[in-house]
C-alpha cells in the first residue's frame, strides 16, 4: 500500500498550498487532483469556494450518510522555512523518511486516506479543507452550518503517530495595536509617545501575569511589528499573542477570565485597540468517541497540547477523534518529514475504520441533537 500512498503524496506535495489566501481556489491543482481521485472512488463530490483561500471539498460514498465516518483533512500548509535544504515541493524518500512540505502536517494523511479508500468499497465521507493553518475555521464552519447529515463520528487528521487522540488543549489568539506620534527621536517626550515603547511595556506586564496566573496555558507573544527607523518615534505597533487552555470542562470560562486580566492592563494614556482573532474550545473525550475507538479495536493515545479542528466538530455535537501519521515535532519545520511506516500504518488504520464504520449508536450526553440523515 505504501507505493500508492507515495504516488498520491507526491502529487499533493507538488501542489503548493502554503499561501492559500492568494492562490487557492476550486481550480487549484491540489483541489482538482483530490476531486478526480474521490470521484474515481465512487464518491459524490461537492466543492465550495468560500473566498479568501477557503475551499472545502465534501465527498460522500454510499448511503445512509448519517451512519458514515467523516474523515477531515486539511490540505493547506505553512510557508516553507528558508532553511530547507531540499526542494519543499518535491517529494524525497530517503531511507525510512519521506520529506516534503506538508508530508507530516498533514498531506501524508490525505495520501493514506486515498490509498485506504481505494482498497475499500464501504460507505465513507470525506471533508477536505484549506484554511486550518490560518486559523479561520471557515471551511469546517461551513460544513457544520450547511450539512445535510450528521456523521456517526468524525476522524480529524493531525500528526498523532497514528494513535487516536480524544483530548487536546484549546487555542485563543488575539491582536493588540498601539498608536503613537511620529516625530524626531531627539525630542524630550520621544520615549513617552512611541507606540513601540507602549507595546513593549504592555508585553512585559502581560508576561509577568502569564508567569503568575497562566503558567499552564502556554502563553506566547508570537509576532511584534511596528516603527520605521531607529531615529523616528514609532506611530504604530502591533502584537499577536495567544495561549492554550488545558482540556478541562471549564476551560473557556477560565480562558475568558485570563483574557480579561491581560486586557485590563492596556494603558489608559495610549491609543490601544484589542481584536479577538480566534478563540476555540479544547477537545474533551466524549462517550461516543471512546466507544468508536473501542469499536475499531484501537488503543487510545495520550492527550496532546496542540489544537485541532476536532474541537469544532465536538462543540457542534459530533463525536470527534484525532488520528494521523507523523509526529507534531516534525510539523512546521525545515525539511519536514514523515516516516514511511507511519504512512503505511495510518492507511491500514483508516482502511479498518472505513470497513468497521461508525459502530453502534448509543446515547451520548456530550452530543447534541443534529441534522437528520440526508435522503
Amino acid at each position: 500500500m505504501i507505493d500508492r500512498v507515495l504516488e498520491h503524496l507526491r502529487v499533493l506535495v507538488a501542489a503548493d498550498t502554503s499561501d492559500p489566501a492568494e492562490t487557492l481556489t476550486r481550480t487549484h491543482p491540489a483541489i482538482a487532483y483530490s476531486v478526480q481521485v474521490l470521484e474515481a472512488f465512487g464518491c459524490e463530490v461537492a466543492v465550495e469556494d468560500l473566498g479568501g483561500g477557503c475551499v472545502d471539498v465534501l465527498a460522500v460514498r454510499g448511503r445512509p450518510a448519517c451512519a458514515h465516518v467523516l474523515f477531515n483533512v486539511h490540505l493547506d500548509t505553512v510557508r516553507a522555512d528558508p532553511r530547507w535544504r531540499r526542494d519543499p515541493f518535491a517529494l524525497s524518500v530517503e531511507g525510512d523518511r519521506v520529506y516534503g512540505l506538508g508530508a507530516c502536517d498533514i498531506k501524508g494523511a490525505a495520501a493514506s486516506l486515498f490509498a485506504a479508500m481505494e482498497a475499500t468499497e464501504e460507505p465513507v465521507a470525506v471533508l477536505l479543507t484549506t484554511d486550518e493553518e490560518g486559523g479561520k475555521g471557515a471551511c469546517v464552519g461551513h460544513f457544520l452550518d450547511t450539512r445535510g447529515f450528521d456523521p456517526g463520528v468524525v476522524v480529524v487528521a493531525e500528526p498523532t503517530r497514528c494513535a487516536p487522540v480524544l483530548q487536546h488543549r484549546g487555542f485563543a489568539s488575539f491582536e493588540v495595536t498601539f498608536g503613537g506620534c511620529a516625530r524626531h527621536t531627539s525630542r524630550a517626550d520621544a520615549m513617552r509617545t512611541s507606540a513601540t515603547h507602549a507595546a513593549i511595556r504592555w508585553a512585559a506586564r502581560a508576561l509577568d501575569i502569564a508567569d503568575q496566573s497562566l503558567a499552564d496555558s502556554r502563553f506566547n507573544i508570537g509576532m511584534i511589528r511596528g516603527g520605521s527607523a531607529s531615529n523616528v518615534v514609532a506611530s504604530d505597533a502591533a502584537m499577536r499573542f495567544g495561549f492554550r487552555p488545558a482540556p478541562e470542562p471549564d476551560a473557556l470560562t477560565r480562558a475568558s477570565a485570563a483574557v480579561d486580566l491581560v486586557k485590563s492592563i492596556l494603558p489608559d494614556d495610549t491609543e490601544a485597540a484589542w481584536t479577538d482573532r480566534f478563540m476555540a474550545p479544547p477537545l474533551l473525550a466524549g462517550t461516543a468517541a471512546v466507544a468508536a475507538i473501542d469499536h475499531w479495536g484501537l488503543e487510545r493515545g495520550p492527550d496532546v497540547d496542540f489544537w485541532t479542528e476536532a474541537a469544532l466538530f465536538a462543540a457542534a455535537g459530533l463525536p470527534a477523534v484525532v488520528i494521523g501519521p507523523g509526529d507534531i515535532a516534525r510539523a512546521h519545520t525545515a525539511d519536514e518529514y514523515v516516516e514511511t511506516d507511519h504512512l503505511t500504518r495510518c492507511a491500514e488504520v483508516y482502511r479498518g475504520i472505513i470497513r468497521s464504520g461508525a459502530g453502534p449508536s448509543s446515547p451520548d450526553p456530550d452530543r447534541t441533537e443534529g441534522v437528520a440523515c440526508a435522503p
